[in-house]
């Protein structure tokens, strides 16, 4: 029991000082983007549903995520998550679900994501979420929310991303809403092997966030990830292995000097 105080008080020092917006709400999906300072609105593949759902219409038929992560190393406060997206005529369609803290202190959330072209350059995305919010002894609370992205080409290098979340004012209880959150950001690709990725990150009652990430192919099924966020003053190192062109391996780890190391995995399939 003592463990799980400490941990809860440690989570809400995080969440109102320095980390509101990485709450179980709106932080799932492990290592794929832990390892880029969690920059990736920008980003495109099955890795976008947890940050920008226009970047799924790169998926061409098929794809599962499976994610963890231990913030500030402790068992206490483990984020899983899981989606799944499936590419039809009309769209790409997914589902996500992902679930933050312990019996004590618990966020869940449930969503239904949709994406779709509207031209050779253009993409759009929005997802419908179900947020439950739980604390021992004062009771738990279902309420309901949305988001939505677009994803743009301005050209063969440079690809435009922006997405908001929860848009409209829902309360999670009396005294408590969920906090509308801005992401704006850049892809720049110099070439086949580099990738850089800035991004600005506002929630509606935080100061601004500026993410900057950089992804390097040493070789085809190697990607090695580093990023920095300056808010945080957190430092970002990962790796993704690709095997037989469709498993993938990512590892990273964040590192924050007021708060610990932050280690995450991720396994995808995509087809």
């Amino acid at each position: 029991m003592k463990i799980r105080l400490i941990a809860l008080s440690i989570l809400f020092v995080s969440l109102h000082i320095c980390a509101n917006a990485q709450t179980g709400f709106s932080s799932a999906g492990g290592a794929n983007f832990l390892g880029l300072a969690r920059a990736g609105v920008a980003y495109s593949g099955a890795e976008s549903i947890y940050l920008n759902q226009a970047g799924m219409t790169s998926v061409r038929n098929m794809a599962f995520d499976v994610s963890a992560e231990r913030r500030y190393n402790l068992e206490e406060l483990t984020q899983v998550s899981i989606a799944a997206m499936k590419t039809f005529k009309i769209g790409t369609f997914g589902l996500v679900a992902s679930s933050f803290g312990f019996s004590e202190y618990n966020e869940q959330k449930f969503g239904l994501a949709y994406a779709r072209p509207l031209s050779n350059t253009i993409s759009i995305g929005g997802q419908m979420d179900m947020l439950r919010y739980n604390i021992d002894q004062i009771g738990s609370n279902n309420t309901f929310s949305f988001e939505v992205g677009l994803l743009t080409q301005i050209n063969a290098q440079l690809t435009l991303g922006a997405h908001i979340f929860s848009p409209i004012h829902v309360n999670i209880n009396d005294t408590d809403v969920v906090s509308t959150r801005f992401r704006l950001g850049l892809k720049y690709m110099p070439s086949n092997k580099v990738f850089l990725l800035a991004e600005t990150d506002k929630s509606i009652d935080k100061d601004i966030e500026l993410k900057f990430g950089i992804g390097y192919d040493p070789i085809k099924v190697l990607r090695l990830m580093a990023g920095f966020n300056t808010r945080l003053s957190s430092f970002h190192f990962g790796a993704s292995l690709t095997l037989q062109e469709t498993y993938k391996i990512k590892t990273s780890i964040g590192s924050s000097h007021v708060l610990g190391n932050t280690p995450a995995i991720s396994l995808q399939y995509v087809d």
